[in-house]
C-alpha cells in the first residue's frame, strides 16, 4: 500500500511554530542578559560613590598609585607603606645586621621564604635553599633588579649575592591562591573587582612579553595553583608578579625557543606544544621541541575563568570574552593572539560592560 504524503501545509505550520519558539527563546536570553547588565550598572554606580561613568583602567590606576608612592624617590631607592620616606637599596651589611626573620612562611627547591622585620616594617626575606639552585636564585634577583621599579612587579628592597638573599615588599594578603577568602574578608566579592584582577593578570602577561629585557615566558605555571602562587594581592586589590626565577627569554628574531625545565610536562592546563609529542616513545629532553610565549596565552582562559568566580554576573563577562578565549585556546600557537591583542580585547569588554 503506498505511503500517504504529509500535506504541505503541515510542514509550513511546523516551520512557523519552530521559528516562533526559537524567537521566544532568543528574546528570553536577551532579556536575561539585559537584566544582568542592568544589575552590573546599578552595582557599579553604587560602588563608585557617584564617580564618573567612564571606566577606570585598573592598569592606569595601578600606575598612578605607583607613581604617587615613588615620585619623591630617586633610582636605587624605595618607599614602603606610602609613608613619604625614601630608603636606599639594602646592602649585604644592611640585611645581615638589620633584617630579622620572624616566621618561615613557605619555600621550594630554589628558595626559603620568611616574614621578617626591617626597622618598623614587615618585609619578605628569601634565602637560597640549596647551592645547586644558585643560578635560578640569582636569575630571580637579577629580574627583580632589572624590572625595578615597576607597578607590575613586587618591589625589590635589597639583595646580597655573596650570601644569596633577597628582600622584597610584604603584602599581607599573600598570593592569588587566597583570592576567594580575600574578597570575602574585604567585602569585595563582586564582578567589578574580579574583572579588575583579571585585567591586572593580562596586563602583567603583556608586560612580561614586551618588557625592556625581552619576551619572557612564565615557566612556573604547569597547573592552576602554581600559576596563582606566582602573583601577590596588594592592599588595594591589585596584582603584582612575585616569583621571577623561571622567566626564560624567547628571541623571535633568532628563532630562539625555550623549554620549561628538563622533565616531561603533563596535564591539560599546559599548552599542547608543552606536551611530549611522540606517543609510545619514552620522553627524552634532547628530542623535546621548544616553544614560545604563546604557552602563556593558552593558559589565560583557565586562569580568568577561576578569577571570575561563580557569580552569575561573571557569566556575562565570560560571554563577552568567549570568542577571544576561543582564539587563545587554538591548538596551533601561531593562531593565538598576542598578549597585546588579548589586553585590547579585555579593555574593549571593560568599556562595553562599564566595569
Amino acid at each position: 500500500m503506498p505511503r500517504q504524503r504529509t500535506p504541505t501545509y503541515l510542514y509550513f505550520v511546523l516551520i512557523i511554530s519552530l521559528a516562533f519558539l526559537g524567537s521566544q527563546l532568543l528574546m528570553s536570553l536577551l532579556m536575561k542578559t539585559s537584566d544582568i547588565l542592568d544589575e552590573i550598572d546599578i552595582f557599579r554606580s553604587l560602588t563608585a560613590g557617584g564617580q564618573s561613568d567612564q571606566p577606570l583602567d585598573s592598569g592606569a590606576r595601578n600606575k598612578h598609585q605607583f607613581d604617587d608612592a615613588n615620585k619623591h624617590c630617586s633610582p636605587g631607592n624605595f618607599q614602603l607603606n606610602n609613608d613619604g620616606i625614601c630608603h636606599p637599596m639594602l646592602t649585604c651589611k644592611d640585611i645581615q645586621d638589620n633584617v630579622n626573620a620572624i616566621q618561615h612562611i613557605g619555600g621550594g627547591a630554589v628558595k626559603q621564604v620568611y616574614l621578617a622585620r626591617w626597622k618598623k616594617y614587615k618585609v619578605i626575606l628569601s634565602n637560597l635553599s640549596h647551592p645547586s639552585f644558585t643560578d635560578d636564585f640569582l636569575y630571580g634577583a637579577e629580574m627583580l633588579q632589572q624590572f625595578h621599579p615597576s607597578p607590575f612587579v613586587t618591589q625589590l628592597l635589597g639583595f646580597c649575592l655573596s650570601k644569596p638573599t633577597i628582600v622584597t615588599e610584604y603584602h599581607s594578603f599573600g598570593s592569588l591562591e587566597n583570592i576567594n577568602s580575600i574578597l570575602k574578608e574585604k567585602d569585595e566579592d563582586n564582578v567589578v573587582t574580579r574583572f579588575k584582577l583579571c585585567l591586572d593578570y593580562v596586563k602583567i602577561i603583556n608586560f612580561l612579553h614586551s618588557s625592556p629585557t625581552g619576551t619572557h615566558v612564565m615557566c612556573d605555571s604547569n597547573d592552576l595553583t602554581k600559576t596563582l602562587s606566582q602573583f601577590l594581592v596588594t592592599s588595594d586589590l591589585h596584582l603584582v608578579i612575585n616569583d621571577l626565577d623561571a622567566l626564560p627569554v624567547v628571541d623571535s628574531s633568532k628563532a630562539s625557543l625555550i623549554k620549561c625545565g628538563h622533565r616531561e610536562i603533563v596535564g591539560d592546563f599546559v599548552a599542547p606544544e608543552q606536551l611530549w609529542p611522540y606517543s609510545g616513545v619514552e620522553f627524552n629532553d634532547a628530542q623535546m621541541p621548544g616553544y614560545d610565549e604563546k604557552t602563556d596565552i593558552w593558559k589565560i582562559p583557565a586562569v580568568v575563568d577561576y578569577l571570575l568566580g561563580e557569580d552569575v554576573h561573571g557569566d556575562v563577562v565570560r560571554f563577552n570574552l568567549f570568542k577571544l578565549h576561543q582564539k587563545c585556546s587554538s591548538k596551533d600557537p601561531t593562531l593565538r593572539p598576542t598578549a597585546a591583542e588579548v589586553l585590547k580585547g579585555y579593555l574593549d569588554v571593560q568599556q562595553t560592560l562599564k566595569l
